[in-house]
């Protein structure tokens, strides 16, 4: 007997076309039809996925649904929820910690949260920073890899100088938003800076620039914090002035162990 043979079919896509209509990688499906999520058929003798294409616009309509944000009355998205209190978009929040709990204290649950809501979201930090936050995340929410792969959560350790980080953000929210996201979360553990060779002037010139032209123009809340123990007294007060945004809360709220 000869194995089972392929047979073309034109209302089948395979893994390949599957992905390029859902926008997304070959490894995001396999996981998907793996985990039962996704339906899929199995044909010849490798076992080879095929996709029907009414299949694929349902999974696509369910993912939309689920990851649309929540809007309140009027139209306009619901504030983010950081340390229990409501920040709508467009605030420009500085955090400051002391120890390495404290990095996590804000970061984790301010992500993880959005990732779940379905929202946008950077990390821009060093890696040994970022990746000890995304180990973090990752022990609260199970779909780290797959918001990882399909750039649902952008990760940058910075770029050196005040308008090309600028520049980069900004263009990564406008390429977000074209690809249907409607609210996002930013934080950035601004060691990056200290370990790009920025210097403390140019730190508050990013601080004031991404304040001026990116943090009130986008439906972004944007989350910058401090390790007090690398930067001085007068860095942490000149960063401080430029997130006027936080002295709309308790202060208190947003300093750490």
């Amino acid at each position: 007997m000869t194995n089972q043979q392929i047979v073309p079919n034109p209302d089948l896509l395979n893994i390949k076309e599957a992905a390029a209509l859902l926008k997304v990688s070959e490894a995001s499906l396999r996981r998907w039809t793996n985990a039962g999520r996704l339906a899929c058929m199995r044909l010849g003798a490798k076992r080879e996925r095929r996709f029907r294409r009414d299949d694929l616009m349902s999974f696509l309509e369910d993912r939309g649904a689920q990851n649309a944000p929540a809007m309140a009355p009027g139209g306009r998205a619901a504030e983010v929820l950081l340390e229990g209190i409501a920040i709508e978009h467009g605030k420009h929040i500085c955090t400051l910690y002391e120890n390495d709990l404290g990095r996590l204290k804000w970061s984790v649950p301010f992500l993880a949260d959005g990732l779940r809501n379905g929202d946008g979201c950077f990390l821009i930090a060093e890696k040994k920073v970022r990746d000890e936050i995304l180990d973090q995340i990752s022990q609260t929410y199970d779909g780290l890899d797959e918001a990882v792969d399909q750039g649902q959560i952008v990760l940058s350790d910075g770029v050196a100088g005040a308008k090309a980080m600028c520049e980069f953000v900004e263009r990564s929210l406008i390429l977000a938003r074209r690809s249907g996201q409607q609210s996002f979360r930013l934080v950035g553990d601004m060691s990056w800076c200290l370990r790009l060779g920025m210097s403390f002037d140019e730190l508050l010139d990013y601080e004031a620039r991404y304040d001026r032209t990116i943090a009130h123009s986008f439906p972004v809340v944007s989350l910058c914090q401090y390790d007090v123990r690398e930067f001085s007294g007068s860095a942490v007060l000149g960063a401080l002035k430029c997130h006027e945004d936080t002295f709309d809360y308790p202060l208190s709220r947003f300093l750490g162990p």
